[in-house]
Order: C-alpha cells, then sequence, then structure tokens
C-alpha cells in the first residue's frame, strides 16, 4: 500500500509539473490581452476625439487634412490591436486545450498529440500576436509625427 501511495504521488507531481508551463503560457497571455484591451481602448478615444473635431464646423482645412492622415494611421493601428487581440484570444483557447488534454490523460503524463498540436498552436499565434503589436508600435511612432506636423510645419528644416 505505501508503495501505491508514493506511485500516486509521483503521477501527481509529474501531472502538476506537466500542468505548470501551459498555465504559465494562460497567465502570460491574458496579461499581454489585458494591455491589447488598453491600448485598443486609448486608440478608439483617441479617434473619438479626432473625428469630433474633424467635424467641428470651426476646424480649418490643414487641420482637417492633418486629422485625416492621423485618422488613418489610427485605423490601421486600431486594426493591427483588434488582430493581435484575436490571436491571443486563440491562443488562450489552444493553452487551455493543452492543460486539458495533460488533466484528462491523468494516466499518461506527456501531453499527447492533441496537447502537442496545441500548445504549438497557441505559441504560433502568441508570436502572431506579438508582430502585429510591433507593426501597431511602428504606426503609433507616424501617428504621433503626424500629429505634430502641423504644429512645427512653420520650423525651418534642421540639418542631419
Amino acid at each position: 500500500m505505501p508503495s501505491t501511495i508514493v506511485t500516486q504521488t509521483a503521477s501527481l507531481t509529474s501531472l502538476i509539473g506537466t500542468v505548470v508551463a501551459p498555465v504559465g503560457l494562460i497567465s502570460t497571455t491574458a496579461i499581454l490581452l489585458s494591455g491589447y484591451t488598453g491600448k485598443y481602448s486609448s486608440i478608439a478615444d483617441q479617434m473619438r476625439r479626432m473625428t469630433a473635431e474633424c467635424r467641428a464646423l470651426g476646424t480649418l482645412e490643414v487641420r482637417r487634412g492633418s486629422l485625416k492622415r492621423q485618422l488613418d494611421l489610427y485605423h490601421r493601428r486600431i486594426t493591427a490591436m483588434w488582430g493581435a487581440s484575436t490571436l491571443l484570444s486563440a491562443a488562450l483557447l489552444s493553452f487551455i486545450g493543452t492543460v486539458l488534454t495533460v488533466i484528462m490523460s491523468v494516466r499518461a503524463t506527456h501531453l499527447g498529440v492533441f496537447g502537442l498540436i496545441s500548445l504549438m498552436v497557441g505559441l504560433v499565434l502568441v508570436a502572431c500576436a506579438v508582430g502585429l503589436e510591433l507593426y501597431e508600435i511602428g504606426l503609433a511612432r507616424l501617428t504621433t509625427a503626424g500629429e505634430l506636423a502641423d504644429i512645427f510645419s512653420d520650423r525651418e528644416p534642421t540639418e542631419g
């Protein structure tokens, strides 16, 4: 009987060890998703303010042109953030599938084919989401430059 308890304890310890990595990925992915959601909300709020300014009767045409260029960049940024958030959500589902596979295969502590596939899919989706985030960061730089272009248009060009 004591050897059965030791075997069960070792099996449970191995199972917990196998589940910890995907659970860590779930936590990390959820944190990324939370950050992306906050950024998405911020971009949407900024777009609302800019569209209101663009539609206002007193807005000069020069400013309206600048706002339209910036809104195009904001639209591209929010589309990238939507894509990244979608990929991260799908990755979360994939990692959850990995954990469920491990838990359901209590006798075997290895991932199995479905668990391995869901883990790999989740990792690929997170990598794609991070790629979209990097793209959005590039667009953010262009947006900022567009916001300041009309303000500093009266400056003399500086030599680089």
